[in-house]
């Protein structure tokens, strides 16, 4: 027998007897369950012997496989999960976004409309990336809030911060985890009597081997056990691949034991074989598909139909109707592959964009203080660059908490460096709204003076001193600056006054 007979497939080929405690060949194996006809009507197998097959098929059903069979593995695997709920198919359809380039209003739109809108069974993968860029958003959201209490004279411990968007996510992600809470635990329960049932089932087919009875009769319930397997519901993901492949042995056997009605049997097998070449047709097609995500899912369900819904077809045929449709799944698992490897040098290509626009922050946040014009037009600057970051796209999973890590940090100091500078800036701003105070109280306190000889040199001083003082907090400057002209020009508009009434004096005399 071939490495690949160790699939869990429909067709099996026995594969599962020959996984116990020897190797065999195929034809070694084929003589093993039935070496003749007379063997197999001469059988006296014993319920100990049947379980102790059951358990042997059980204990290597998860070998390895070959590595000429590990494009089957994922579709395998995707299976069984969806077999714990027929719902969890629905996953699939859903579409990829890039969380990442979302910001944090974005996001808990996302998740709204995920929980409103779709199965909740269906939506972790979504909820757990939205979860972990938002928190990433707002840790660094948090970071520079608190960078600037403290900057601002605050105490680190006295800290607090917290916002509507924030609230919000906190809400619909307790809903979230409320929902899915309940659905696992109304499941729980429910899966582990499918699965008994589907062992039940497993046992009566065994029983049916060798059974001294009229066949037709046999068959007929041998058709009723298949139907009620159907009809049997999901099962513990975990369990899917162990139970299957112990029921197709089993039936497997029961079909060589129906060689005392080869009608029956062969009827069977052709049906089986001509739709298992249909869906070996279907596969085909879908190699040929350049949507390589939308014909692996198809392929999934045509793995789910093979498995699930036929039976085996004529030794002969086993063998090369499973190679056709194992080939058939290789092109599009190397496709799908190959698809990846594009996305992953499509990610490496905006690592490398990102690392360039952490260094720009950089460069921006060593550059000299300058003024409060050139930060202006840094800080304009820094929300670009942070835009073009957002919107790189996607960088390989290995990188992605270093790469943000590093695009906060740099982000973070260069907040810390215009803050320092606005802290300083401040600080000049209120020293000279307290030097300009009290050029206003000079003002005030002079301009009602009669000394016009003494005080007129003291009014032009503090005029000129008031131009050279430079700028004073935003919200106190136009309060000041009126307060000081009008004391100015009430002084000035009394000097003008009284040097007119001297030269009306001087020209009447």
């Amino acid at each position: 027998m071939s490495e690949h007979d160790n699939l869990p497939k429909v067709d099996g080929q026995n594969e599962v007897v020959v996984e116990t405690t020897t190797k065999t060949t195929k034809s070694e194996t084929v003589e093993d369950v039935t070496s003749s006809e007379a063997d197999v009507v001469n059988t006296d197998e014993t319920p100990q012997t049947i379980s102790s097959t059951k358990e042997e098929v059980e204990e290597n059903v998860g070998k390895t496989k070959s590595q000429d069979e590990k494009h089957v593995d994922e579709i395998e695997a995707s299976n069984a999960e969806d077999a714990e709920d027929e719902t969890n198919v629905e996953r699939h359809t859903l579409e990829d976004k890039d969380y990442h380039a979302m910001t944090m209003e974005q996001l808990v739109s996302e998740l709204d409309g995920l929980l409103k809108r779709q199965k909740i069974q269906t939506i972790s993968k979504q909820v757990n990336e939205i979860k972990s860029e938002f928190y990433s958003k707002y840790n660094a959201l948090l970071e520079e809030k608190k960078d600037e209490f403290i900057n601002e004279g605050g105490n680190e411990i006295d800290f607090y911060y917290s916002n509507d968007t924030k609230k919000l996510f906190s809400s619909l992600y307790k809903d979230y985890k409320s929902k899915i809470s309940a659905y696992y635990n109304e499941r729980e329960q429910s899966l582990k009597e499918n699965l008994k049932n589907r062992l039940d089932i497993i046992e009566e087919i065994k029983g049916l081997i060798n059974i001294e009875e009229n066949i037709s009769t046999t068959y007929k319930y041998f058709k009723e056990l298949q139907e009620r397997w159907r009809n049997a519901g999901p099962i513990p993901r975990d369990k899917y691949n162990n139970a299957w492949n112990t029921y197709h042995h089993h039936v497997e056997r029961f079909y060589d034991f129906l060689h005392l009605n080869r009608d029956l049997r062969d009827l069977d097998f052709k049906h089986n074989l001509e739709q298992k070449i249909k869906i070996i047709e279907q596969a085909e097609a879908l190699a040929q598909d350049d949507n390589v995500n939308r014909s692996f899912r198809e392929l999934q369900v045509l793995h789910k139909l093979w498995k699930e819904e036929l039976g085996p077809v004529a030794k002969e045929h086993r063998e090369e109707i499973w190679e056709r449709f194992s080939e058939a799944t290789k092109i599009i698992h190397d496709k799908r592959q190959a698809y990846y490897a594009d996305l992953d040098k499509a990610y490496e290509k905006n690592l490398v964009k990102k690392e360039e626009i952490i260094q720009n922050i950089i460069r921006v946040t060593e550059e000299s203080n300058g003024s409060h014009s050139s930060w202006q037009k840094k800080i304009k600057t820094i929300e670009a660059l942070r835009e073009e970051f957002f919107n790189a796209g996607k960088v390989p999973q290995k990188d992605n908490e270093a790469t943000w890590t590093k695009f906060k940090e740099a982000v973070r100091s260069f907040n810390r460096k215009k803050n320092n500078f606005y802290k300083s800036l401040k600080k000049e701003q209120y020293l000279n709204l307290q030097k300009k105070t009290e050029l206003i109280k000079i003002a005030e306190d002079n301009k009602d003076s009669e000394d016009f000889d003494t005080v007129t040199p003291l009014m032009k001083k503090i005029q000129s001193d008031w131009k050279k003082i430079g700028h004073v907090p935003r919200r106190d400057s136009d309060k000041i600056w009126k307060q000081f002209k009008a004391a100015c020009n009430h002084y000035f508009d009394r000097l003008h006054a009284e040097r007119k009434a001297e030269n009306q004096e001087l020209f009447d005399a």
